[in-house]
């Protein structure tokens, strides 16, 4: 990923009081009724950009990569970018990204068509975050309909709404751009993102993420991908808790298509992501939470 840092901290505020109402909780299993490790088969790799350009210098990186491909838990990678990184396992679909404007034309779009010609089932996110980087939903709803439906046109591929945040900013967006869409225009996936707020007891942040996702999935009735989701306590227990049951709560959600957990990098991109949730430590390799994330 290319660190946004300005994901998180608001994209949690408004959110955690919202799904907190009781007109929008939904039961979770407890603990006690979850299996150590789920085995939907939905996990992304969010593998961070940067990463592609450390292999020299953190060769432990190859390694961890190397084991992605024989993980029977482990669905697709992503980048946040349209070029798929070479270091990881050809047999695990990539998943592009029109990250920006940007991506829209040059070597990004370039690449974006090449991956759309030459793998088969190609899913193509578009937009990370528009509310947090000044994309007006009136442009967005435009290069939607100038630039991404032909690539469904032409190329077969299925594509995925702007990825936004859970707070009320994002949900606006969000709904202005699908209400700006006839139905022959929809995507075929919602992509939503999730950061809990470290000072609130994880059975809530389960609770809140549950509610979240269910309304959403309500309001628009299209299958999820999260596309980024952590808990940013710094209790590990608390991260590991979060992490596995709403893992294990996702993999039992039919309309959950895929789920990627932050963290797959060598160092905390800012001061809310919590150190407990990294998944790969500073020499490359995958942390104990890594290892059961990729299902070892």
């Amino acid at each position: 990923m290319v660190l946004i840092q300005s994901i998180r901290r608001a994209a949690c505020l408004a959110a955690c009081a919202l799904l907190a109402s009781p007109a929008l909780a939904a039961p979770v299993e407890t603990s006690n009724a979850l299996s150590e490790r789920g085995s939907g088969g939905k996990r992304i790799i969010l593998w961070e950009s940067s990463l592609s350009v450390q292999l020299n210098i953190i060769p432990g990186l190859l390694s961890a990569a190397a084991t992605l491909g024989s993980s029977s838990v482990i669905k697709s990678i992503t980048n946040w970018e349209t070029k798929r990184p070479k270091e990881l396992p050809s047999n695990l679909p990539f998943r592009p990204m029109v990250r920006t404007p940007q991506h829209l034309s040059g070597d990004n779009w370039n690449n974006l068509i090449s991956v759309c010609s030459s793998q088969k089932n190609t899913i193509v996110h578009f937009y990370n975050e528009p509310e947090r980087n000044g994309i007006s939903v009136s442009d967005a709803v435009a290069h939607w309909k100038q630039n991404m439906l032909p690539l469904r046109q032409k190329y077969g591929v299925k594509l995925v709404a702007p990825g936004c945040a859970s707070d009320s900013n994002g949900s606006n967006w969000l709904q202005q751009f699908m209400g700006a869409l006839s139905g022959n225009e929809k995507p075929d996936y919602i992509n939503l993102h999730f950061y809990t707020l470290p000072q609130n007891p994880v059975d809530q942040e389960i609770q809140n993420a549950v509610n979240f996702f269910s309304e959403k999935h309500r309001a628009y009735n299209l299958p999820i991908i999260v596309g980024e989701i952590a808990c940013t306590s710094r209790d590990a227990a608390q991260v590991v808790k979060f992490t596995k049951e709403v893992s294990n709560w996702f993999d039992g959600q039919g309309w959950i298509a895929e789920y990627g957990f932050f963290g797959v990098s060598t160092k905390v991109p800012d001061d809310f992501v919590s150190p407990a949730a990294q998944l790969l430590d500073a020499n490359g390799a995958w942390t104990a939470l890594g290892r059961w994330w990729i299902g070892e």
